[in-house]
């Protein structure tokens, strides 16, 4: 009798614990909700996000549009370009041929590329972005002698054997590297003697059940109608969508990138991912010890741990992962992606077994940050302050409405607020070329004038506001600009040639 008792007791006592449990997932579900549908009324959201917990979906949501010519919205099946969120599913595959003996991280890479130029550079220094190499600037030479040409993985080591300018010496410093992970990905195409994106078939996608994720390149088109199509927006409105295709300020590094994979270019979804973290733990991919040693801060040469250069450098950088500083959640293992028309966060607190995953089809630059605040909701922590608001947006958005004195008014009166607003040269800068080439000339004029009385100590103002003036006609004026920006900057080649065209122009 006292045993059943008892019994009923556990029993009631894991009911109200199981009750429990569920009401606080509940509440974790509606403040991760709410986070997502205020971008989304902020124009700052569009995509998918996942939220999980020891394979327990806490949060699946889908927001705005596939396809916006089409009136497609964006659904659970939706694919998304993961832009560097790749690099986790490269170093991966670069992982399992060194678990299967095929190579060592401490190889150089010229023992699997033989014309590699740089015989001191090792397989792990590519993984941990320790090279020295640099980013897709390599590719800016090539590229003014053949501006149609298309580059892929094989232009990589002659773009590297005719780049001339100097370099860190391996394991000096960390330094974010494309490249790097594009010659992982040549790498993984010699050892194994198949293509980079049928070994990811075959040895990472298929035995994790990821079905709809795949390599897309400008060379590998793959008809998939549930991929989502790639948005970018001027910055001064962001509710106003554009293909990034359709961007001419993008052509060029669209072109340099579109071909190259390794480092980008794989297409997946928010379930797929989630098959990907699945496969990551149950052993399907890679060894234990393998993936102790990703998730591992890695060493410069002065025994420092690699932390990202970016933001106030809150990862350190492992294997193909970003290892978060804060460990006051647990070991947070995560990867983010950018580049025009995606946004992407995949991250993995690998003592609580969570995942977050948000994948955007437009440039919104506040996702990375969305995420993380995400990870933060989930495991009830206080989500940071916001930060400070930009005044270049709050005037030209006042500026938009067509009162050029109120927007000024308004200016002058939040200027003195520094508590809760910035101002930016680069980005006054920016906004105004953007304006002025995107059809509103006049707002764009006002902006760069402006710019050249908030910082008159800069030659790229003055350089930028006698652009715009001269093309509005206005050449006496331009030339008196452009003449007091190559005073400051005798280097300012740019604006030296501008200003002799219009010399030349009036002569004639």
């Amino acid at each position: 009798m006292y045993q059943m008792k008892c019994s009923q007791i556990t029993r009631i006592m894991m009911g109200y614990c199981f009750v429990f449990m569920a009401q606080q997932l509940q509440a974790q579900s509606i403040e991760i909700d709410s986070l997502f549908n205020s971008e989304v009324q902020q124009f700052a959201f569009n995509g998918n996000v996942l939220v999980t917990e020891k394979g327990k979906i806490i949060y699946d949501h889908s927001f705005g549009y596939a396809d916006v010519e089409g009136s497609r919205l964006v659904n659970e099946n939706s694919g998304f370009h993961l832009a560097s969120v790749s690099k986790t599913i490269t170093s991966t595959a670069i992982l399992q041929l060194k678990d299967k003996g095929k190579l060592r991280l401490e190889d150089a890479v010229i023992k699997y590329l033989p014309d590699f130029p740089y015989p001191a550079i090792t397989i792990r220094h590519l993984l941990s972005h320790t090279s020295g190499l640099p980013d897709f600037q390599i590719f800016e030479a090539p590229h003014r002698k053949d501006t149609g040409k298309i580059f892929s993985n094989e232009d990589l080591i002659p773009a590297l054997k005719g780049y001339d300018r100097s370099m860190p010496a391996p394991g000096e410093k960390w330094s974010y590297s494309n490249t790097g992970y594009a010659l992982l990905a040549l790498i993984v195409e010699r050892i194994s003697g198949m293509a980079f994106p049928a070994y990811l078939e075959k040895y990472i996608f298929k035995p994790a059940g990821m079905r709809h994720t795949y390599v897309q390149t400008s060379l590998l088109p793959v008809n998939d109608t549930s991929r989502t199509i790639n948005y970018d927006f001027p910055s001064y409105d962001p509710s106003r969508l554009k293909r990034v295709s359709s961007m001419p300020q993008l052509r060029i590094p669209s072109v340099i990138l579109g071909s190259i994979y390794g480092p980008g270019n794989v297409v997946s979804n928010t379930s797929d991912l989630l098959r990907f973290d699945e496969a990551l733990y149950n052993g399907k991919l890679l060894k234990p010890a393998t993936l102790e040693d990703a998730f591992t801060p890695a060493k410069l040469n002065n025994g420092e741990k690699a932390a990202m250069g970016w933001g106030n450098s809150v990862s350190w950088y492992g294997l193909g992962w970003q290892i978060l500083q804060d460990s006051s959640m647990g070991k947070v293992v995560w990867h983010t992606g950018g580049a025009p028309g995606m946004v992407t966060v995949f991250m993995r607190n690998l003592t609580r077994r969570q995942a977050v995953i948000v994948l955007d089809n437009v440039t919104h630059r506040k996702v990375h940050a969305d995420g993380m605040n995400t990870l933060y909701l989930l495991n009830k922590k206080q989500l940071p302050s916001p930060g400070k608001s930009s005044l270049a947006s709050v005037y030209i958005k006042a500026l938009l409405k067509g009162d050029a004195e109120h927007a000024i008014t308004v200016f002058n009166e939040l200027k003195s607020d520094t508590a809760h607003y910035y101002l930016d040269e680069m980005e006054m800068n920016i906004r105004g070329l953007e304006l002025f080439f995107d059809g509103q000339q006049q707002a764009g004029v006002e902006v760069l004038r402006l710019n050249t009385l908030l910082f008159p100590q800069s030659w790229n103002v003055y350089d930028s506001y006698a652009e715009v003036l001269s093309l509005t006609g206005k050449k006496e004026d331009a030339m008196i600009m452009y003449r007091k920006s190559i005073r400051m900057n005798p280097d300012n080649k740019g604006g030296k040639e501008a200003l002799e065209k219009i010399i030349a122009a009036g002569s004639k």
